[in-house]
Formats: structure tokens, C-alpha cells, sequence
């Protein structure tokens, strides 16, 4: 698998999660949590073998098996969906606002990156979020998610050169992607624009999911 077809698929799941974050929350947080499962497993693959990753076909199966253990979780455990799936989301943000303030030190950005990450991964447990909340921040992180894919797919990043230096020097080379994030959000929020009035809790997209 390629870093375009990587990027494309990052890409094409971000912007469903901007356009239609909360309308599908239950699939799109499957998919999101698939997405955040392979990168996952092809990670530990290739830390375990000392390979370069998505580069090896044992990281590609164990990111498959990654994608499908997180996605299907994420889809029938609606605990495990809302714990993970804004852990993710949080990470995304974290790592991402430290990409906004130039910040290239990758320890810094991790730190970041987990700190956002407990903090929803915390509010997820403790609450029944309404659907306001979840609306921005399938908006934010679906932007994060699609510029980030667009850079794979382009070529700007490659998947043993994407880190916090690479992408930061990618942002700082020119206003075009800081435009395209900014212009993902304002669709997204005007997309879902009839969702930002929701306060029922989002369990209720599980269903009748109590878990």
C-alpha cells in the first residue's frame, strides 16, 4: 500500500468526518477508529521488526488487524466508541495546535497530543456529550485529518518522514494548507450548521447501547 492510497483514504475520512460528523457519529467514529487502529498496529509492527512504515507487509496486516478490532469496538461498544474515538480525536487536536504555533519538537507534541487526549478520553467517561460538541470536534479533527491525508497523497509528507518537524515545515512553506484546514471548517460548521442546535446526548446514535 502506497502513501497516496494511505493519504487518500486518511483524506476521504476526514472529510466525512467534516461533512457529516454527527449526522453517521456511529459509523464515522467506526471508520475514524479503524483508521486510528491501523495506524496503530502498522506502527507497533514496525517498531517490533525495525521496519520503515506501511512499508512491510506484516505492519500491513497487523494494521489491518488493528483497523478491525478498533472499528468494530468503536461500532458496537458505545463506552469504548465515545473513550477512544475522543482520545483519538484529542491527540489529533493536540498535535495538530502544535503544528498551528510552529512548534517542530516532536516530544512537545506528543506531550501535547496525550494531555488533549486524556482530557476527552476523561470528559467522554464522566458525561453524555450533546451533539453541539461533538459537531465541532468531528469538524476540527476532520480537517486535521483531511489536510494531513492531502499532504500524504501529494507527495509534501512520506510515511518515514511524517513527524512534527516534517509537517510543521510543511505548514511553514506556505498559507495555502492553513487555508484549505480554515476553509474545511467553515464547511463543516456550515454543513452541519442544523446539528449545532442538537443537545440530546449522543449515546442515543447507539441506540439502545448501554454499554
Amino acid at each position: 500500500m502506497t502513501s497516496t492510497t494511505i493519504g487518500v483514504v486518511a483524506a476521504l475520512i476526514g472529510l466525512s468526518l467534516v461533512l457529516r460528523g454527527y449526522a453517521t457519529i456511529r459509523a464515522i467514529i467506526s471508520l475514524f477508529g479503524g483508521l486510528v487502529g491501523f495506524l496503530i498496529g502498522a506502527a507497533v509492527v514496525a517498531q517490533v521488526t525495525h521496519t520503515t512504515l506501511f512499508q512491510s507487509q506484516a505492519g500491513l496486516i497487523g494494521g489491518a488487524i488493528g483497523a478491525v478490532v478498533c472499528g468494530l469496538l468503536a461500532f458496537f461498544v458505545y463506552k469504548v466508541a465515545m473513550i477512544g474515538g475522543l482520545a483519538a480525536i484529542g491527540f489529533t487536536l493536540g498535535t495538530s495546535a502544535m503544528v498551528a504555533l510552529h512548534v517542530d519538537n516532536r516530544a512537545a507534541s506528543l506531550v501535547a497530543g496525550i494531555l488533549a487526549a486524556i482530557v476527552l478520553a476523561i470528559v467522554a467517561w464522566r458525561l453524555d456529550l450533546p451533539g453541539l460538541i461533538l459537531v465541532i470536534l468531528t469538524v476540527l479533527t476532520g480537517a486535521s485529518v483531511t489536510v494531513l491525508g492531502t499532504m500524504l497523497a501529494l507527495g509534501k509528507v512520506g510515511p518515514a518522514a511524517l513527524d512534527q518537524a516534517t509537517i510543521t515545515a510543511v505548514f511553514a512553506d506556505g498559507w495555502g494548507w492553513y487555508a484549505l484546514y480554515l476553509g474545511l471548517v467553515a464547511l463543516g460548521l456550515v454543513t452541519q450548521r442544523r446539528y449545532l442546535k442538537v443537545r440530546n446526548p449522543v449515546r442515543t446514535k447507539w441506540g439502545k447501547a448501554k454499554a
